[in-house]
């Protein structure tokens, strides 16, 4: 995303209603980046500043053909001014608090996606070597948002050469070689999401978000013609106005996107800027409001900075961030903001006053190997781990501890034939039990691996995150978990596995997600089976009874045995890094010893759940097992053991914290004469 000043030509009158239409997308934004729950697809800002950023960028290079001036040269000498001094001053400002807040597997992951910034390809890293725009990892990444910034760069490096060629063919050819473009990247895109689910490549790569910034190139090339009806404009602008707060309101991180989803935003930001082509509109007017066009203009820099100030703020703090701290951080990205603006944004675009074009060359050449030396250094140093207390460091790196290998066990190929999805000594005999469930079931895998090898059992892995163990029930923003599980019961049913093991994470249908995890923009998880009349918290509760009784009785009435894991207590933290920050703040010593913590208000709330899974239990003559028995003691629960923490994030456990409840789980599978044989000669053995 970037700013381009609606006056750059002057055979253009300035839109102030642009610069208001900049002002509600970078606003969107920032209120989804703060966690205002209600703007819950505030990320579509972006795509109005494709819209914009084609529509205004187009106008400047085919004006420049059409008077026989255009220069590449000077092109990209524009783009440097509007977008290097600004960015290099947010990158070195950014890379001064990552070395006192991020912690070194941070700082070393913060400089590699610095790396990738200044070389204009962060779009590329966060695809290849990050992970999904929208998951929960991704929020504490201090430059997640530069993605956008390299997939408009890299547009602009093929862009102005397209235009040059295409304009020798006339105006009529150009037009419709940009509408051939356009519709190939829509097509493109739609196909990618819509039918192959390919949303992290259509999110971050160049090819199919092209026709977002050519839609705004058709705006300026007057592929339309102008409207003359003043009641017709304003009905237009005012569909377009509410295209975009559509968007911004209902879609969520579950909605398909970008695909035929961004159009809409994109549909509208063009409508708008179509409508008021041709005299003002009452929306535009009201776009053109002073406040408006004053956000309008410092945009590309309150862009810049709002993500790493909240970034930061949280990983300081080590929790979500209240309501008060949320605002803070948006006041000071609005400072920040605007002394970039004046200071250095403002400074460097003039061509009059600002450095000519030989010394801009060098000054951005120069800081830009200063900062990819100083990112370079940082990664060859691992983080410089020597900042902190070691037993932060210890802590911290519980946060890359997942341990398991088990997210392939998904298809019944896989779960018979993966050794990663077998537990035991013996992998190749018949199973005597299977672990069923999600990403929590997952994470206790490492327990039920040793617990089978002590009792010298054999056992099988099925998991596929956010999926519990419940056949016939959909859950939205996960497609696929009716076909897992009814592949699943399948595979227990031909092999008949005696005991199953039900694990997952159950209070997500009864509570929802917590706090931090819709702050971060997750969609509320919604579950519904054929007997659903709506999707809602409330319905979800009765689904997951329906879905329990439906599993355990058809499990229990082919005599199997039926195991129920309750889930592990939530912490409501980021645990490694609010223990390696308790260490650093000297709350908890630096060293290796038992650490607890507050029995969260999300764990509290759970204990309902524990209560159906109970009752459900004692109905079918099922066995339930607790780990909180084994971590909690009253209202506190144990995170940390010997100086190891037990958890990777909030709520999932680490391969030591899984070993934890080996004790516990240590009664649920009996002991085999072969184990009993191994316990014998081990006692046999002289001391």
């Amino acid at each position: 995303m970037t700013v381009t000043k609606s006056s750059a030509d002057p055979a253009h009158k300035y839109r102030p209603d642009i610069d208001g239409l900049r002002a509600i997308a970078v606003l969107s934004v920032i209120l989804y980046h703060a966690g205002v729950r209600q703007l819950s697809g505030g990320f579509v800002g972006v795509d109005v500043f494709f819209v914009i950023s084609g529509y205004l960028i187009t106008q400047y290079i085919d004006n420049r053909i059409q008077a026989g001036r255009f220069s590449i040269v000077e092109f990209y000498e524009r783009r440097v001014r509007r977008i290097l001094p600004a960015l290099f001053f947010l990158l070195l400002a950014a890379s001064l608090a990552a070395y006192f807040v991020l912690l070194p597997q941070d700082l070393v992951k913060f400089a590699k996606s610095e790396i990738a910034t200044v070389l204009f390809v962060p779009n590329l890293f966060f695809f290849y070597w990050g992970s999904g725009y929208f998951e929960t990892g991704t929020k504490l990444k201090p430059l997640l948002h530069m993605w956008s910034l390299g997939v408009e760069e890299q547009f602009y490096i093929f862009f102005p050469l397209i235009m040059f060629l295409v304009s020798r063919w006339g105006r009529r050819a150009k037009v419709a070689s940009i509408w051939l473009l356009f519709a190939g990247s829509l097509l493109l895109s739609c196909w990618a999401v819509q039918f192959r689910g390919l949303r992290d490549e259509s999110f971050y790569m160049v090819p199919f978000r092209a026709w977002e910034l050519l839609l705004g190139s058709l705006m300026a090339l007057g592929a339309f013609p102008l409207l003359k009806s003043g009641i017709l404009r304003n009905i237009l602008a005012a569909i377009g106005f509410c295209a975009i707060l559509i968007s911004a309101f209902v879609y969520s991180s579950s909605t398909p996107f970008p695909g035929l989803s961004a159009a809409l935003p994109c549909l509208g930001a063009a409508l708008i800027i179509y409508a008021d082509e041709n005299g003002a509109t009452l929306t535009g007017t009201l776009l053109s409001a002073r406040p408006m066009v004053f956000v309008g203009l410092i945009s590309y820099s309150l862009y810049l900075w709002h993500w790493p100030v909240i970034v930061y703020a949280k990983q300081l703090i080590g929790r979500p961030l209240t309501l008060t701290e949320r605002i803070v951080a948006v006041s000071f990205s609005l400072v920040a903001a605007t002394l970039s603006w004046r200071f250095v944004e403002r400074p460097f675009r003039s061509l009059s006053s600002g450095p000519k074009r030989n010394t801009l060359f060098l000054q951005a050449a120069t800081a830009g190997v200063c900062l990819l030396a100083l990112a370079q250094v940082a990664v060859k140093v691992h983080g410089l781990p020597q900042r902190f207390p070691q037993q932060a460091i210890a802590y911290a790196d519980a946060g890359s501890d997942w341990g398991t290998e088990q997210d392939v066990c998904r298809t019944s190929r896989q779960i018979e034939q993966l050794p990663q999805c077998h537990f035991g000594v013996n992998q190749k005999a018949a199973p005597d039990f299977i672990l069923w469930g999600d990403s929590h079931a997952e994470s206790l895998a490492p327990a039920f691996d040793a617990l089978a090898k002590n009792s010298g059992n054999t056992g099988w892995i099925a998991s596929f995150p956010a999926c519990l163990p419940l056949p016939a029930v959909h859950r939205v923003d996960t497609p696929g978990c009716p076909e897992f599980n009814d592949a699943v019961i399948a595979l227990i049913e031909n092999r008949n596995i005696r005991t199953v093991v039900l694990a997952g994470r159950w209070a997500v249908p009864s509570l929802g997600l917590s706090e931090g995890e819709l702050e971060d923009g997750k969609p509320q998880v919604l579950l519904f089976d054929s007997s659903s009349s709506t999707r809602s918290l409330s319905e979800n509760e009765k689904v997951l009874d329906r879905g329990l009784h439906r599993v355990v009785s058809r499990l229990t009435a082919e005599g199997r045995r039926v195991i129920l894991v309750m889930d592990v207590p939530d912490t409501g933290v980021n645990t490694p890094g609010y223990l390696a920050r308790s260490v650093i703040e000297g709350k908890i010593p630096n060293a290796r010893q038992d650490a607890r913590i507050a029995l969260s208000e999300y764990s509290r709330e759970s204990e309902r759940v524990d209560e159906l899974l109970l009752g459900i239990a004692q109905e079918f003559h099922a066995v339930t097992v607790d780990p909180k028995a084994q971590l909690c003691e009253a209202s506190e629960c144990l995170i940390a053991r010997d100086g190891h923490s037990l958890y990777h994030d909030s709520n999932h456990l680490t391969r030591f914290g899984a070993l934890q409840l080996v004790e516990l789980f240590s009664s649920l599978l009996p002991q085999t004469a072969a184990a009993n044989s191994m316990i014998a000669d081990r006692g046999s053995v002289p001391h």
